[in-house]
């Protein structure tokens, strides 16, 4: 048994009418709200219709709403879409946003109520939230999200919780009484009829309560008295509910009396029923019954008379038609006789076109001769530029054997002749025991000489050697490179692998480890950088992606000129043989990030 959907407040657009003067070309819209009232939609639209003609964009912006609310309280909901948008448009045409944002909320509101259509609704609320925020109006910001809490009621009671506590906050800053109680309302029904909460459903009532006993609004005040019943019913204090119910059906109000005293008698039936005081509780269903029987004749008599209304406007519809029909077969008559003669401009416009073909196929034949002249031109640049990357290949293979000649030669002969003469001076060294503390110190020093002179003969070997070649792979050379290049509180130099599991074939290895080594060679001359970032990814064993990135001066990739070793020129010759992609993106100041894709 639910009480308080009398009172459960969807936001709906509320319209504010203007006072000043109502000229003969504007709407009577309180004429429009009290048929809409009564449920006179098909009058509302009937009246409304003749409207649709005026020049003020803004004033036929709020016609079309009106239609659409019409509309929808005749469950024709693709007719009230149309009709919004309609209305949204033309306050946009009028400059009026924050009235065009209002109506998407209309239309959110329509999208809520179909399940394929939810996520939309969602996307125009935050979109409406985030215009409210932008021009910083707090009371836009929290009907947007009392909004938004209102559609998650069904779906999700403990979100729309937490966005009602959102519009409270913002709507606190700038204090709206309609917004208020609206919230409090809502956040009443929520608590009662889904967290099962009636005494934190009371706080928000009673609230509500206090505002119009204010206002001294009978409606609001009776309306209120059942609302907190209802939370009491919730409670299971049936006495206090009945209470509460009469003394709200001793109120003299002036709206919708019939409707709210037939739910009062409904709701005292029900508590009477729980009380098991089943005559009283008969009584009251017998009354609310009564009620309703009036209420649904009433209701029965404004259906014919809108249903004339329909019919009505439907013949008028089919009288239009026949109109449109018969003008339309005089425009079919109009048609052939254009179509004869486009038919005679058309032949001679055929005997224009096949002369000026004759021509352009002439002109054509001397295009295509022109055109295999530049293929051949650019078969012998393609040839060319193979001819180049050949030389490319040769030069990187020959400076691949010259490093690794030249680390055999320096690790072999030169080690090999420093580590006996290091050896030869130990010995020496332990023949001269007893030494005076001098000449000790002098043999130290030498020492010292000899064995920092073999380290760096052993560094030069293993730096030229890159470590490809041994059975460490193209990321822990890479890594050994960028330490021997780091330089404490200098130059940081960061190694990224992703992905990279297998060892590559040892050429494409070589040649990957070349470029990275020209290029950070190119960053530690030029570049003064004191941080780069080298990242090797491998995706899904279907190509290789390299950047490298510093935070250098930057430079124009436009001025980019051959220099010694592979240059930049020749590392992009070689990646677009290998059949990938070189790019470089570069700011003056702000350092240069240089991309290299190869595909496996």
């Amino acid at each position: 048994m639910i009480f308080l959907k009398i009172n459960r407040i969807i936001p709906h657009v509320i319209f504010f009418i203007t006072s000043g003067f109502v000229f003969s070309q504007t709407p009577d819209y309180k004429k429009v709200e009290k048929k809409s009232a009564e449920g006179r939609n098909y009058s509302v639209i009937k009246y409304l219709t003749p409207f649709q003609s005026i020049n003020n964009e803004e004033e036929l912006a709020k016609v079309y709403k009106y239609i659409a609310i019409a509309h929808s309280k005749n469950n024709q909901e693709d007719k009230s879409f149309e009709y919004l948008t309609k209305s949204r448009l033309k306050y946009l045409e009028a400059g009026k946003k924050e009235e065009a944002m209002d109506v998407n909320l209309e239309i959110a509101y329509l999208f809520s109520t179909q399940k394929h259509n939810f996520e939309k609704a969602k996307k125009i609320i935050e979109d409406y939230i985030t215009y409210a925020k932008e021009i910083q109006k707090n009371k836009l910001i929290s009907k947007g999200y009392c909004s938004w809490a209102s559609t998650l009621i069904e779906e999700n009671p403990e979100e729309s919780k937490k966005y009602f506590k959102k519009a409270i906050y913002y709507n606190n800053k700038d204090f709206d009484e309609e917004t208020f109680t609206t919230i409090n309302n809502n956040l009443g029904v929520l608590y009662s009829e889904k967290l099962n909460k009636p005494d934190s459903a009371l706080y928000y009532y009673n609230k509500n309560l206090e505002i119009s006993i204010q206002k001294n609004d009978l409606d609001e005040i009776c309306t209120n008295y059942i609302n907190i019943a209802g939370a009491y019913y919730y409670k299971g204090e049936y006495p206090k509910a009945i209470q509460l119910l009469n003394k709200a059906n001793e109120i003299e109000i002036t709206e919708y009396k019939d409707n709210t005293k037939s739910l009062i008698h409904k709701f005292l039936s029900y508590n009477f029923e729980a009380l098991k005081e089943y005559e009283k509780a008969y009584n009251h269903l017998f009354e609310h019954t009564s009620l309703q029987n009036k209420i649904n004749a009433e209701l029965q008599d404004i259906k014919v008379s809108e249903l004339q209304i329909y019919y009505e406007t439907k013949e008028k519809d089919l009288e239009n038609k026949a109109l449109k029909n018969k003008n339309s077969l005089l425009e079919s008559k109009r048609k052939i006789n254009l179509l004869v003669l486009f038919v005679l401009v058309g032949v001679l416009i055929s005997i224009i076109v096949i002369s000026l073909l004759t021509v352009k196929n002439a002109k054509k034949k001397q295009l295509i001769a022109e055109q295999e002249k530049l293929l051949e031109k650019q078969k012998l640049a393609t040839t060319l530029k193979e001819y180049e990357l050949q030389n490319i290949d040769l030069m990187l293979e020959s400076q691949e054997n010259e490093r690794i000649k030249l680390a055999n030669e320096l690790h072999d002969n030169l080690g090999s002749m420093l580590a006996t003469l290091k050896l030869n001076f130990q010995n020496l060294k332990r023949q001269k025991e007893g030494l005076i503390e001098e000449e000790n110190k002098l043999y130290e020093k030498t020492d010292e000489l000899i064995e920092e002179a073999y380290q760096k003969v052993r560094d030069m070997a293993h730096l030229k050697n890159s470590g490809i070649i041994g059975n460490e792979g193209l990321v822990p050379a890479v890594k050994k490179m960028a330490d021997k290049m780091s330089v404490l509180n200098l130059l940081e130099m960061n190694v990224i692998p992703f992905g990279l599991k297998d060892r590559l074939d040892n050429k494409l290895e070589v040649s990957l480890f070349r470029m990275i080594q020209e290029l950070c060679t190119n960053i530690i001359k030029h570049a003064k950088a004191s941080e780069v970032n080298i990242y090797l990814t491998q995706h899904n064993g279907t190509d290789i992606n390299l950047i490298i990135e510093d935070n250098g001066i930057g430079f124009d990739p436009k001025k980019i000129k051959s220099s010694d070793g592979m240059g930049l020129k020749n590392i992009e010759k070689k990646v677009e043989q290998m059949g990938g992609t070189f790019s470089i993106d570069s700011i003056k100041d702000k350092g240069t990030t240089i991309i290299i894709d190869i595909p496996l």
